[in-house]
């Protein structure tokens, strides 16, 4: 932690703690380096980031800085070299986007003063650009059940830069036009990038075999890069400061690339291939489809004149401390889907659905606390029908659950393993997915009918019962289909591309609605709310004891790369898969204190569980127990739903834990601390409080007792004693 203080400086410096950097601007100024002379230029920036682009002699990247204090190394520039801005494959024939160049010279550093900058005629050149603002593309009310007041759309601003096709494009190329879009963020180191390709033409369609959306030649400090030893990429190294995904799910990445290696196919003849000194770190960034997005455009296409590819969405670190990057990570993914910050504490409803089991199971729901009953998988529920008999019981149901304050949901599986073969009921033939070979798949394909019939079934249950939430288990997972009778899509080029679509375009449709959705995928930009965490599924066939270390090591990693309520763990109070007696919870009364251990744990991470049985206690003394956890979730629930530091990982030898912080809160921080073991423990912990933005002193209670004050140190920790019974669980709360 010194270190990384060190790195970061003072805590009212930071983004992190004290976010209040004002707003992004759009702002023309002069170019000046290098031989060309002063040049006009615009940038786009929040003061965490900015990134630079000349326009003249045409529009390109000409810089991209992090925006750091003193403290992390001042201002500091990535950028290596002139690559082009985006680059596409139409009909075959293979555009850069953005004309800038750089003659053959190094490209090992950027030495400014030499620096030529050229125009390639074969590219797709500037046109025009001006400036917008976010847009809300799915419909969302902050606080909805429970969320942080977050804005939405996000503050923050876009510069949307159009180009032309070049002289030389073929006349069928002649309509179309490329419109770039970067975005940034208030108070938050991000750049969202992303192209919408369209063809005006009426009656002839072009095909867009594949698009790359960013080519960023980053310096060695900042990209992921081969280094002098034998040390590949993504093996045995810290990661880069310049972090970059994607918002899909499937098909499409970022991924660094050494420009030793890398092909060059939108290098122009001219200039050849990059020169690079041998021995020279250099990473270049690559945003691209894996295959596609192959869609026809324009003319009589299925898909219209216009195409939109995925986003990259490019974090800028000032650090490698693996906290400090999953905070950031955090605010990214709240602040973007937003959604995913939702935390109804619900039940997996797994007996058989009789109105007197299901009043059974809200009632104990409503003595405790739940807020959301799910019909679970197992069961004789069923989404997928028109049977007015079963839509009017389920609705009956419902409308029981609303009078106690409790929403529902049901479980469906939606694509995977409903083909030929699949485990699930099978869809009709003529939808399954057709694989390469020609053979039909497991699954169904999700731009067929099917997608048609599924929403169908979906919206006309929902609308009918007052069902407000959906756990889709095998969403669409990325293969492609070889159909070219479908209904959404021609054939395999462009499958992957429109099933990805066609399932994006389902979950904004359920958020219409409201409707909260499970899905165990990464839909998440596209109104998936949460995803499996921290698990694989056979740990809760374990006996008990071993699969809440298990399960609570697995999540406290995945916090590093989820937020809490992006996720969900499993609680098996009746058996899931096997283990028998010794891995189900139930009955509670008889396994008390594990019981306890799994709701502490799962509430105190601010993860959900699928506490999957028959009821949720069986004696007022589990009631109470379930109660108490319950209602200790709901007191601290805006601090709990808050990112973690990390304090030590379970390992059944000792105490392990974490605490939640949040600066902007009453409440800065809640520590949960657990002892797995058989014996006593009595030591000292270090309870580290950076980024609750406390500075010199820090009020610290323990399971709700008597406040005490604390003098932080100088790494902003304070040091507690702890005394821990056998197989306990204790947490402590963090004031000014």
């Amino acid at each position: 932690m010194l270190l990384l203080l060190l790195l970061c400086g003072a805590v009212s410096g930071d983004w992190l703690v004290n976010p209040n950097y004002g707003p992004v601007t759009v702002t023309n100024f002069e170019y000046t380096h290098g031989p060309q002379g002063p040049v006009k230029a615009v940038q786009l920036s929040n003061s965490l980031i900015s990134r630079r682009f000349v326009l003249q002699p045409t529009f390109g990247t000409i810089d991209y800085l992090r925006n750091a204090s003193l403290r992390h190394g001042g201002l500091q520039s990535m950028f290596r070299a002139v690559e082009p801005e985006a680059e596409v494959t139409l009909d075959n024939i293979v555009y850069k986007v953005g004309a800038l160049q750089q003659p053959n010279v190094s490209y090992a550093y950027c030495n400014r003063t030499a620096l030529q900058l050229d125009v390639d005629p074969d590219a797709f050149t500037y046109s025009s650009h001006k400036i917008g603002a976010p847009v809300a593309h799915i419909p969302w009310k902050p606080g909805t059940r429970h969320s942080p007041k977050l804005s939405w759309p996000p503050k923050g601003a876009n510069l949307q830069v159009t180009f032309k096709p070049p002289a030389s494009a073929p006349p069928q190329h002649k309509d179309i036009s490329i419109t770039i879009y970067y975005e940034m963020y208030e108070n938050m180191p991000l750049l969202s990038k992303w192209m919408v390709i369209t063809n005006t033409n009426p009656t002839t369609a072009v095909q867009v075999n594949h698009a790359t959306v960013e080519l960023f030649a980053a310096n060695g400090a900042d990209g992921l890069y081969e280094t002098h030893g034998s040390i590949a990429p993504d093996k045995g190294r810290v990661p880069p400061l310049f972090e970059a995904r994607t918002d899909q799910a499937h098909s499409a990445n970022c991924k660094w690339e050494n420009d030793n290696t890398h092909s060059y196919p939108h290098k122009s003849s001219a200039f050849g291939f990059h020169n690079v000194e041998q021995g020279a770190v250099t990473p270049l960034l690559n945003c691209s489809y894996e295959l596609g997005p192959g869609v026809r455009i324009g003319g009589h296409s299925k898909r219209g004149p216009s195409l939109a590819t995925f986003r990259s969405l490019q974090l800028l670190h000032d650090n490698t401390d693996m906290d400090r990057m999953a905070i950031a990570r955090y605010h990214v993914t709240a602040r973007l889907a937003p959604w995913t910050t939702e935390n109804p504490v619900f039940f997996h409803f797994a007996d058989s659905i009789t109105d007197a089991n299901f009043k059974h199971a809200i009632d104990q729901m409503a003595a405790v606390g739940f807020e959301m009953l799910i019909y679970s998988f197992g069961t004789n529920f069923t989404l997928e029908t028109t049977d007015e008999r079963v839509i009017q019981e389920i609705a009956g149901q419902i409308k029981y659950a609303h009078s106690k304050g409790i929403e529902v949901g049901g479980y469906d599986l939606i694509c995977l393993e409903r083909g030929n073969g699949g485990y699930g009921r099978h869809v009709p033939e003529k939808w399954d997915n057709v694989q390469e070979s020609g053979k039909k798949g497991p699954d169904a394909c999700f731009a067929s009918g099917w997608y048609d019939q599924l929403l169908f079934y979906v919206t006309n249950f929902i609308d009918k019962t007052g069902l407000s939430m959906l756990e889709t288990d095998g969403p669409y997972g990325g293969e492609p289909c070889k159909s070219t009778t479908h209904e959404h899509h021609h054939d395999w080029d462009d499958s992957i591309y429109e099933q990805t679509q066609f399932q994006s375009r389902f979950y904004e449709e359920m958020r219409n609605r409201s409707v909260f959705i499970n899905q165990p995928d990464n839909y998440f930009f596209q109104g998936g709310q949460k995803t499996g965490m921290g698990y694989n599924e056979n740990q809760y066939s374990l006996p008990r004891w071993q699969d809440l270390t298990i399960s609570r090591a697995g999540m406290y990693d995945d916090l590093y790369t989820h937020i809490p309520t992006q996720g969900w763990m499993f609680l098996p109070l009746i058996q899931y898969h096997a283990g028998g007696a010794a891995a189900e919870f139930s009955p509670v009364s008889e396994h008390y204190k594990a019981y306890e251990f799994a709701l502490a744990q799962y509430l105190g991470a601010g993860v959900a569980a699928c506490y999957r049985g028959h009821q949720l206690f069986d004696t007022p003394g589990t009631e109470a127990l379930v109660k108490k956890w319950v209602s200790f979730y709901k007191a601290h629930r805006q601090t709990l739903i808050s990112p973690i530091v990390h304090m030590r990982r379970a390992d059944g030898q000792s105490w392990d834990g974490w605490i939640h912080v949040n600066s902007q809160l009453t409440e800065k921080g809640v520590a949960m601390i657990f002892n797995p073991t058989e014996e006593t423990i009595n030591t000292h912990i270090a309870l580290p409080l950076y980024y609750t933005g406390l500075e010199t002193t820090a009020m610290i209670t323990q399971e709700g007792g008597a406040a005490t004050k604390y003098t932080l140190q100088r790494d902003y920790s304070v040091v507690l004693p702890l005394r821990m019974a056998p197989k306990t669980v204790t947490y402590f709360v963090v004031t000014a």
